[in-house]
């Protein structure tokens, strides 16, 4: 069997390390020099991490769905922070699909079980779905900043129509940087011969598009939206009349951007360490690639988890959502108990119209 490289996934490992035997790519000496150095299998990986992945999903669906359903069922024109949200609970929702799937490999010691089709189908959704993910969070930076510093200069800008071009166009570019896990990503043979395993094709020239798409996609998108938030911060603290602006939306917006950092942070730099590694940019002894492959598999699990991390943080800082959240649940709860009350429909068809009509406020401006 030729020499396995120390990305290869192994038992219990993240489904995004780096897979393949590097036989035939020009790495022969590297993998020789590393094949010793095995990676192991994190202590209880195959029921930890299915149940982490089943349970971000489980809250995933949830939350994300009635985000969309919230936003949905809004009345009058969409503002531009409204179309971000909705098109952020979308991406997160595209991303715990493809959940049960990497929870079943990883229960099964890291072997695909679903076939080739999917196995790029997923990686395709996962990386469209982080891609779209930190570019809407970076536009919806661009919008907070010039809706507190430009109000007036920028209106144009913050048109509905403004605001659903810049959603295609960052739907266009995720799924134009998705386009290589179509390409790269397919079924390899375990380094167990055990079945197989989803993962990515041995090549310098991935390795080498993989970083540049990393930087692209996530340091980019994270230096813009750092720039808009410092410019924001500075200009707050020298002109004070610019500081009555509403503090609860500005709050939001900054919990969502440090949750997506914070959980997609971990994960690129590692694997913008392991491209350097993989390419003999970065040399690493044999124990820090055992501690990045396995520290790869933990920031896996903290990046899908994000998943279904914004919901939660509307519903603990906005208390718009909390209370039309809260109507939406009392009304399927009445709907179903009317169900076996037919006396009952009229109420609730009156009750119904009361609601509608007071529903007037608008889901977190993030």
């Amino acid at each position: 069997m030729p020499p396995t490289a120390p990305w290869s996934p192994s038992p219990g490992s993240a489904p995004w390390e780096y897979s393949g035997s590097g036989s035939g790519s020009g790495w022969g000496a590297l993998d020789e020099e590393l094949a010793l150095c095995a990676a192991g299998e994190l202590p209880h990986a195959r029921a930890v991490v299915p149940a982490l992945y089943l349970a971000a999903c489980a809250l995933g669906l949830l939350g994300n769905g009635l985000v969309l359903r919230l936003l949905a069922r809004r009345r009058g024109p969409r503002r531009l922070a409204d179309t971000f949200a909705w098109h952020l609970a979308a991406a997160d929702l595209g991303l715990v699909l493809t959940l049960p799937l990497w929870a079943a490999a990883a229960a099964g010691g890291g072997r695909w079980p679903f076939g080739r089709a999917l196995c790029k189908l997923s990686s395709f959704t996962v990386t469209a779905s982080r891609c779209a993910g930190a570019l809407l969070l970076a536009g919806l930076a661009a919008d907070r900043y010039v809706a507190v510093v430009r109000p007036v200069g920028a209106r144009p800008l913050r048109s509905p129509r403004c605001a659903r071009a810049v959603c295609r166009g960052v739907w266009a570019a995720a799924l134009l940087v998705g386009l290589p896990a179509l390409v790269f990503r397919d079924l390899q043979p375990r380094p167990d011969g055990a079945g197989s395993q989803c993962g990515e094709r041995p090549s310098d020239a991935w390795q080498a598009l993989g970083l540049l798409l990393l930087l692209l996609t996530s340091a980019l998108p994270l230096g813009a939206s750092l720039f808009c938030y410092c410019r924001l911060a500075r200009r707050l603290r020298r002109a004070p009349r610019l500081g009555r602006v509403p503090a609860a939306p500005l709050r939001i917006v900054c919990a969502v951007e440090g949750a997506f950092v914070g959980a997609w942070l971990p994960f690129g730099a590692l694997r913008a360490a392991l491209h350097l590694a993989h390419l003999q940019a970065l040399p690493l002894p044999c124990a820090l690639l055992r501690a990045l492959r396995w520290g790869l598999a933990l920031a896996t699990c903290l990046a899908f988890g994000h998943g279904c991390a914004n919901p939660l943080i509307y519903l603990l800082l906005d208390r718009s959502f909390r209370a039309r959240a809260w109507s939406l649940a009392r009304g399927l709860s009445s709907a179903s108990s009317r169900s076996g009350d037919p006396s009952a429909e009229g109420r609730g068809a009156a009750d119904s119209g009361g609601r509608a009509r007071t529903e007037s406020r608008t889901l977190a401006r993030a």
